[in-house]
């Protein structure tokens, strides 16, 4: 990829995450959960209303366990040293250091970094706390150093470098000996996983569309007047879709893997559109995830989401 068109390309992904970041701020008085996983203010959207769902407690259930068995194992040594690659908002980096870590969180949007800034600012969880230093930078274009950090974190995060094995190779030599290195990606979706979402969205009472709505909808698929919704990328995941298999190569070949798992095949969308009483929409959805979980065990979905987790051995 010739410079000029990788500027390019760095400049639109940073104005994509630059629009998430106004829709998150754009009610000063909510939290959303990639700011703050603790003090995340619940809201549920109205009917039509084109803003994000915000419930801590639906979000953990559609976790499953994951993201706190990944927090863990980043966090695993008692005052590490912890790089955050792309760390958005800061949500992790900010949990990292309230388990005591001293956190390295870069990121290329600015109003991103800027309301990581504020929270950690208004932080309350002071008691163990390590620290946190947000730098408006490209990590991709630094100098990592050598056997310098305890874990490297790449929560959604590594896909979006321009050269993975380059880049995970400086990761590889920033880490220090048994060091922890850890990703969550998106994966792509085939058909079936598109239309298991389409089907529980269908059935399930939801705040973003009526049943006569959803009706006229499946009528358009079914007469081709509708395509499947996309899948929505930024600038760099769009150019860069073998990104994913480049980083599962790289955690198998240089690193020894302790986690690998996939889950949420179909179940994210349906399960946070959900609309009622909290006592329904969180049965729902314990139903919805576990029917999710146990088609991905059996092998019939792929998960929409990936963590891993490796560590350097040598």
């Amino acid at each position: 990829m010739q410079q000029d068109n990788l500027d390019q390309l760095k400049k639109a992904e940073a104005d994509f995450f630059d629009q998430i970041a106004d829709i998150r701020t754009s009610k000063s008085e909510q939290i959303a959960m990639e700011a703050d996983i603790r003090r995340a203010t619940k809201y549920i959207p109205q009917r039509g209303e084109k803003r994000f769902l915000i419930d801590p407690k639906m979000t953990e259930i559609l976790e499953g366990g994951a993201r706190d068995q990944y927090i863990k194992w980043v966090s695993h040594k008692p005052g590490s040293r912890v790089l955050d690659i792309g760390c958005g908002s800061g949500w992790l980096a900010l949990e990292l250091a309230r388990n005591g870590c001293h956190v390295d969180a870069y990121d290329i949007s600015p109003k991103a970094i800027a309301l990581a800034r504020k929270m950690l600012e208004e932080n309350p969880y002071k008691e163990g706390f390590g620290s946190v230093t947000y730098h408006l930078q490209d990590v991709s274009e630094l100098d990592l150093g050598v056997d310098k950090y305890d874990a490297v974190s790449g929560w959604s995060a590594f896909h979006h470098m321009p050269d993975v094995p380059v880049f995970m190779d400086r990761v590889f030599h920033a880490l220090k000996p048994g060091g922890i290195v850890a990703t969550m990606d998106d994966m792509p979706r085939g058909r079936l996983e598109q239309g298991l979402e389409y089907f529980f969205e269908f059935i399930l009472p939801t705040y973003s569309l009526s049943y006569p709505q959803k009706i006229g909808t499946v009528f358009n698929l079914l007469t081709g007047k509708r395509k499947y919704r996309e899948e929505i990328f930024s600038p760099m995941e769009e150019a860069k879709h073998s990104a994913v298999d480049e980083i599962a190569d790289v955690f198998n070949n240089k690193f020894e893997v302790i986690l690998s798992l996939r889950h949420n095949a179909f179940a994210g969308t349906p399960v946070m559109r959900i609309s009622g009483s909290d006592g329904f929409r969180y049965a729902a959805a314990r139903v919805v995830v576990r029917i999710d979980r146990f088609l991905c065990k059996l092998g019939i979905v792929k998960g929409f989401e990936r963590v891993m987790v490796a560590r350097k051995t040598a």
